[in-house]
């Protein structure tokens, strides 16, 4: 609706009962928009303008290896541990995963630094530390008494992603990241792992940052006295999606501050629009309950 044109009708409406019927559909229009704006806001989604990312052993080499066969494999023969510098590219790509899969944050790497930045967008440059695998070999005998040796991979990526104020080029955080994995045969496999691993923290430490929140609007199913489904007003505008796990809290006023008490947790089943989920209830479907009976204000925020 086009509330400008509304008003003007109003304005040059002189028939009292049509004028008093314009002015509720002006503030209904009015209220239904301020709630938007405020949704929009509650989960406004910022940009990360992705600076550079640097390796501390760039200028190192593999030592030289005879044979075919795995790389890793044939370097660490008789080795506890490398740098495994060849995969520079593979840590750097799990870096900007990372960065691009977080719930409120978009990288955009067109973004100028202070000219198109807005309020609470970042910068992020990356220094990886560490791309090791080590492997560790032991022997048993078996019933026989033969001696058999066995070798494990542990592949280890490490980073810090240093995030600063695209605006004002303060620095806001200077987390550390780190993740490994073992294989029993494959150090390839042992390092790819470590690198989804870090990509998943940079992420999470993202959404923790900036998570998504909505509030409970009303019950759905109950059983044998529990809470069992609930409505959100979370859905496709704010980027609700089937699967996604949120903790469930009482919020009071106290001393004219909110106050939160977790006593739940919730995962979305379904989006039914652009602003309602039906979810599941996944633990404290009792005080969820005696909650919405009391007419409590339930938020819920993602985990």
């Amino acid at each position: 609706m086009n509330t400008k044109l509304y008003k003007a009708g109003i304005q040059h409406c002189t028939h009292p009962l049509k004028r008093m019927m314009m002015l509720a559909v002006l503030l209904c229009c009015a209220i239904s928009l301020t709630a938007q704006e405020e949704q929009v806001e509650r989960n406004q989604v910022y940009n990360i303008m992705l600076g550079t990312i640097r390796y501390t052993h760039h200028n190192e080499q593999l030592p030289p290896i005879g044979g075919a066969g795995s790389i890793l494999k044939g370097v660490l023969t008789g080795t506890k541990s490398i740098q495994a510098v060849h995969h520079e590219e593979a840590a750097r790509n799990a870096i900007v995963r990372g960065l691009s899969n977080a719930y409120r944050w978009r990288l955009n790497e067109r973004m100028a630094m202070y000219d198109d930045a807005g309020e609470g967008d970042l910068v992020a440059d990356g220094l990886i530390t560490n791309i090791q695998v080590s492997s560790e070999s032991r022997s048993y005998k078996d019933k026989n008494g033969k001696v058999h040796i066995t070798t494990e991979y542990k592949g280890l990526v490490e980073a810090t992603v240093t995030m600063t104020n695209a605006r004002t080029g303060e620095v806001v955080a200077t987390p550390v990241f780190s993740d490994q994995s073992l294989s029993a045969s494959d150090p390839e496999r042992a390092l790819s792992d470590a690198m989804n691993g870090l990509a998943r923290r940079i992420t999470s430490w993202l959404n923790q940052m900036m998570p998504l929140q909505a509030n409970i609007i009303e019950g759905n199913a109950i059983k044998k006295n529990k809470q069992k489904k609930v409505y959100i007003d979370l859905g496709n505008r704010e980027g609700g999606f089937s699967g996604l796990h949120m903790s469930v809290y009482v919020v009071k006023t106290v001393a004219g501050r909110d106050a939160r008490q977790q006593i739940g947790k919730l995962k979305i089943e379904t989006v039914q629009g652009d602003d309602i989920s039906l979810c599941k209830v996944i633990s404290g479907g009792k005080e969820i309950k005696t909650a919405i009976e009391a007419g409590e204000q339930l938020q819920v925020v993602s985990y």
